[in-house]
């Protein structure tokens, strides 16, 4: 297997960097999760088949999409990530765009909510680290800025959204991918399902306004353990903190969703919006606000030496890792 670490201990995604040369960055970080990534897909548990690509495309109009999935349901607009562009369904500015586009099509059709969820055994990595080291290499100030920016929209997108977003989290949610969970309304798991936002782990701030919602709704001092120290909550541990909301068992996951669902489509749709309304409203601009703030921290670290070293060792780590 192969040693990312040189005899000297330098990382070899250093010595890349230091010789300009981000095509052996992106060589030297594919080759190593290809060989050694644990996340293998078991289609007797998996609740949303890579097949679905396929049919869908067939009769809808997610061929429109490079990274997610949009399947038009008698009530319900149901997104899946299913990313081409990056590994473990990660996020890079690419996929939320195209998230945007899914959600802002149907915040504008007859659907009554939204049904958020992941093809595959993972549920969403975070950012795209290596995407966006690759670009760092060439103008840091620009390209943190930019990045920035597209987390800044990705996430007012949710925050803005006036329909029900429900979301079925079928593996592991890192980083963005679990501090939106919060921005969304109701959030079911797998029991194989986990969550980790190690912020601190690889030099970043906290996004997605988990600086805001994660203290409130579990508390400043489980908070800080999740956004400082990076604590790893199973399924069961996250719907105790009020994170989840209920955990199924991977056997019957999909079928208690997909129930579940059919049960809340069955109101008006006046009846949800409002609904939603009377609950988000109040928060809606310190969220605004935090996720502003949130940007601005970010684009400042990124934009350091230290920020970069940092994301480089936190990738050989998540690497050996999965």
């Amino acid at each position: 297997m192969p040693n990312i670490l040189g005899s000297s201990g330098t990382s070899t995604f250093m010595e890349a960097l230091a010789a300009n040369g981000t095509t052996n960055i992106q060589t030297s970080v594919t080759g190593v999760a290809a060989t050694k990534r644990r996340f293998i897909d078991d289609r007797r548990d998996q609740p949303f088949d890579k097949r679905l690509r396929f049919s869908v495309r067939q009769t809808e109009s997610a061929y429109r999409y490079r990274d997610i999935v949009v399947r038009k349901q008698d009530g319900f607009t149901h997104i899946l990530l299913s990313t081409k562009s990056s590994e473990n369904n990660s996020l890079n500015p690419e996929v939320m765009k195209e998230v945007q586009s899914a959600l802002n099509t149907a915040a504008a059709d007859d659907s009554k909510l939204v049904l958020f969820s992941a093809v595959g055994s993972i549920f969403c990595c975070g950012l795209d680290f290596i995407y966006f080291i690759r670009r760092l290499t060439d103008d840091r100030k620009k390209e943190s800025t930019k990045m920035a920016e597209a987390i800044r929209n990705f996430v007012n997108t949710f925050i803005q959204f006036k329909k029900p977003i429900i979301v079925a989290v079928n593996g592991p949610a890192i980083g963005l991918g679990a501090s939106i969970l919060p921005l969304c309304d109701v959030v079911w798991a797998n029991e194989k399902a986990w969550f980790q936002t190690p912020y601190t782990t690889f030099g970043q701030s906290p996004d997605g306004c988990s600086s805001l919602t994660f203290p409130r709704i579990m508390g400043l001092a489980s908070a800080n353990e999740m956004l400082f120290s990076g604590r790893k909550l199973t399924a069961q541990e996250a719907c105790a903190k009020g994170l989840v909301s209920q955990v199924f068992w991977p056997g019957t996951f999909t079928q208690e969703v997909m129930v579940r669902i059919k049960e809340l489509v069955t109101c008006h749709s006046v009846v949800l919006e409002e609904s939603k309304a009377l609950v988000r409203n109040i928060m809606k601009v310190d969220l605004e606000v935090a996720n502003e703030k949130e940007c601005e921290v970010l684009k400042k670290i990124w934009g350091s030496a230290q920020g970069m070293d940092s994301m480089l060792k936190y990738l050989q780590n998540r690497i050996d890792e999965f």
